[in-house]
């Protein structure tokens, strides 16, 4: 018997709130992810892609439909549990990096298990073994806002997968690199679904970067259309 997807998504519909309301979002989105799986979903800037992401997050409240994640509906949750959960299930890597100036690589890779209670050793142990093996524990104790866009994009990662989330969800994540470091992070991000077993959904403009996933979708008139992927 397959297992479940890790990802199942039915009939999404999003409304905007005032002073925006009645502005549809997402309409009637469906989609799966697998564990291992990789999946892009591509679109013009404004078309929702952010906001798919925030759902499968546990951010946004669909108006409509449902967003299961490894069988939880994160809407369903309490404000404290939801975060709980968020903390332990996804793992966010955005389009800077978003990391925090005042602390460094180390630092911010280490920040969500220091969050989640764990001792100092183990966080710092377990955030200066990912930077390692993403390349780059040699910019460790430097500060996240001396960093250059490839450095933030790898310090991002191994911030996102401290917990061992099993969903990954990367918002534009090479949205601000050259090519170069667009290369080296693309390598990374869809080799980690192999690596750690999760699944990963990227959003992206660029349909390079869309073509290495395992499958892709294209996001229109608020609704998720399968797309011809890589072979």
């Amino acid at each position: 018997m397959a297992a479940p997807p890790a990802v199942a998504v039915a009939g999404l519909t999003l409304t905007s709130a005032p002073p925006d309301g009645g502005r549809v979002l997402l309409r009637n989105a469906a989609m799966t992810a697998a564990a291992g799986e990789s999946v892009a979903v591509t679109g013009p800037s404004g078309s929702g892609k952010s906001t798919l992401l925030a759902c499968l997050a546990g951010l946004h409240r669909p108006t409509a439909g449902t967003v299961l994640v490894y069988g939880t509906e994160p809407a369903g949750l309490r404000p404290a549990r939801a975060a709980a959960w968020r903390l332990g299930t996804v793992g966010l890597v955005h389009q800077s990096g978003e990391l925090l100036p005042e602390l460094s690589a180390l630092e911010n890779a280490a920040l969500p298990l220091l969050i989640a209670g764990r001792g100092r050793r183990e966080a710092y142990g377990t955030a200066r073994r990912l930077l390692r093996e993403l390349g780059a524990e040699a910019v460790a104790d430097s500060p996240a806002d001396a960093l250059s866009g490839g450095e933030r994009q790898r310090v991002a990662l191994a911030r996102a997968l401290s917990t061992r989330p099993p969903l990954l969800l990367a918002d534009e994540p090479t949205g601000a690199l050259d090519e170069r470091a667009t290369d080296e992070v693309c390598a990374l991000l869809f080799g980690l679904p192999a690596q750690y077993g999760c699944a990963l959904v990227v959003v992206t403009h660029d349909p390079a970067v869309a073509h290495r996933a395992h499958r892709r979708l294209a996001l229109r008139d608020g609704g998720l259309h399968e797309t011809p992927g890589r072979p």
